[in-house]
């Protein structure tokens, strides 16, 4: 645990010198507030900007809910674009390091394949998780200051649902970037293999079960509160996270 720890804190220094933190949480806070603000000034902005001619938009429709703002903002935001961009931001994260020596030199040190491993599956994720969390807060205050009151509490377990999404995306990138030299097809790959998921797991409730993906549909159902969350969703993901690591730390062990 204490080489986990220190190679955690390595992550986190590298992340701060890198601005990643700033950036990443400022993008994040950027995608936060554009479904709000479409969702609430749609018709003004296509008056503006784009005109009305040949746009319907019914007078009577009613109100989105915040609960309902916030969910396009993630599926719509935060799992399109953000989620391509979070990958860009950690699909080097053992690729780099094992091209540049750095790996090697690490190994040299009383540190095991999956301390290492583990180290940047737990740093990845805290950094996008502080991040994501940032920008997903603003968003939050600023739909119900637009929309009206949705509880902190439940919005807070959503985002503990989704983090679990985030930790198997990582633990993906963290396998790739084990087997696959190039960090650019590290990122395709996982780009790839998130959609597909995501796809698979909008099927049906049955299949997800099955799939990580199951954690999106777990935070969705809790978000707009439909029923009782189903807590059996969060195994797949957590199951395929172990599956992950092992087999990443089979193959380093071969390098």
């Amino acid at each position: 645990m204490r080489n986990i720890s220190i190679l955690f804190k390595v992550e986190l220094l590298e992340a701060v010198r890198n601005i990643k933190f700033l950036w990443l949480a400022l993008f994040f806070t950027i995608l936060g507030v554009t479904q709000p603000l479409i969702d609430k000034y749609m018709e003004v902005i296509l008056q503006n900007f784009g005109g009305m001619k040949g746009i319907m938009i019914d007078p009577n429709a009613p109100e989105p809910q915040a609960n309902e703002v916030l969910l396009a903002t993630f599926s719509g935001q935060f799992n399109q674009i953000g989620l391509i961009v979070l990958i860009i931001s950690f699909m080097g994260m053992i690729t780099s390091e094992k091209n540049s020596g750095v790996q090697g030199f690490i190994f040299t040190r009383p540190v095991s394949s999956l301390e290492y491993i583990s180290s940047k599956l737990l740093g990845n994720w805290f950094i996008s998780m502080v991040c994501i969390s940032i920008g997903s807060l603003i968003s939050y205050f600023y739909t119900i200051y637009l929309f009206g009151y949705y509880s902190i509490t439940d919005f807070l377990w959503f985002l503990l649902f989704y983090s679990l999404w985030i930790l198997f995306v990582i633990s993906i990138a963290v396998l790739f970037s084990t087997i696959i030299k190039s960090s650019m097809f590290v990122g395709v790959v996982t780009i790839l293999l998130s959609v597909v998921l995501m796809l698979l797991g909008n099927i049906n409730d049955s299949l997800s079960l099955f799939l990580p993906s199951g954690a999106l549909t777990l935070a969705e159902s809790q978000l707009l509160q439909k029923h009782s969350p189903n807590l059996l969703l969060t195994i797949a993901p957590i199951v395929y996270m172990v599956i992950n690591i092992y087999v990443a730390n089979v193959f380093i062990k071969r390098v």
